[in-house]
C-alpha cells in the first residue's frame, strides 16, 4: 500500500464551520476555570451548571438500567415508554395533549434547536433572533447558511418582543422566528396575549416559521 504524503491532504475546513464564532460561554468559562486552578476564587456566572449534584434516584436509576443492559441502540426519537411518559407529564401538569408520535427526544437544547435549524433553513434565508439572546442561536443560523437577523428589545418592556418590531422586520427571505420563554439570559415571560399577537403576525406569512422554547421546573 503506497503511504500518502502529509502535504498531499488537504484538511482545509468548510467555509462554512469558518464561518462560525467560537462560544463565548465556553470562553469564559475556560477562563473561570484557569483563575481556580491560579488558586483565585471565583464565581461562575456563564455556564449553566446546576448547583447540586444528580439526585441519587436518578444516579441510582441510571446505574440500575446499565445493569439491567439497558445499553443498546433505542429508536430515533427514543423508547416508546419514554414518550409516553413525557405525553403524560405535559398532560397532568401543563394541561397540553400530545400522543408519543408527536414527540421527540434530543441528547440536550443545542442539539434540538440545531437541528430544527438545518431542517428549515436554506442558504439566504433569514433567523430572526430577539435580544439579548442565547449566544448560539446566530451561530446556528450560520451553520445552516442562513443569515442571523436581530431583533434589539428593551429593559423598560421586560425585554419582549415587540409585535410592531417583528412585523417590521419580516421580508421574503425570512424563515424562522426563534421564540424562547422563559428568556436565556433574561429570564423574561411572555404574557399570552403577546404570545397571541406574536402568533397573529407569523400567520400572516406563510413562509415564517416560529420555533418557539418553554422551559418547566427551572425556580
Amino acid at each position: 500500500m503506497a503511504a500518502v504524503r502529509a502535504e498531499a491532504v488537504d484538511t482545509s475546513i468548510s467555509p462554512r464551520v469558518n464561518s462560525l464564532r467560537p462560544s463565548e460561554t465556553i470562553a469564559i468559562t475556560d477562563q473561570a476555570t484557569a483563575l481556580r486552578l491560579a488558586g483565585v476564587p471565583v464565581i461562575g456566572l456563564a455556564a449553566g451548571e446546576p448547583d447540586f449534584d444528580t439526585p441519587s434516584a436518578i444516579a441510582e436509576a441510571g446505574m440500575n438500567a446499565i445493569r439491567d443492559g439497558c445499553t443498546r441502540y433505542t429508536p430515533n426519537a427514543r423508547t416508546l415508554e419514554l414518550r409516553k411518559a413525557i405525553c403524560a407529564k405535559l398532560q397532568e401538569e401543563n394541561g397540553i395533549p400530545y400522543s408519543p408520535d408527536k414527540v421527540l427526544v434530543s441528547n440536550g437544547a443545542k442539539q434540538c434547536i440545531t437541528q430544527a435549524v438545518l431542517a428549515v433553513c436554506s442558504p439566504g434565508d433569514e433567523v430572526l433572533i430577539p435580544a439579548p439572546y442565547w449566544v448560539n442561536y446566530p451561530e446556528m443560523a450560520r451553520l445552516a447558511d442562513a443569515t442571523p437577523v436581530i431583533l434589539p428589545t428593551k429593559i423598560s418592556e421586560n425585554f419582549l418582543l415587540r409585535p410592531e418590531l417583528l412585523a417590521e422586520k419580516i421580508n421574503e427571505k425570512s424563515r424562522l422566528l426563534i421564540l424562547c420563554s422563559h428568556s436565556n439570559p433574561t429570564g423574561s415571560v411572555y404574557p399570552k396575549k403577546l404570545i397571541e399577537e406574536i402568533a397573529d403576525i407569523v400567520k400572516k406569512h406563510p413562509r415564517l416559521l416560529a420555533f418557539a422554547m418553554t422551559g418547566w421546573h427551572l425556580g
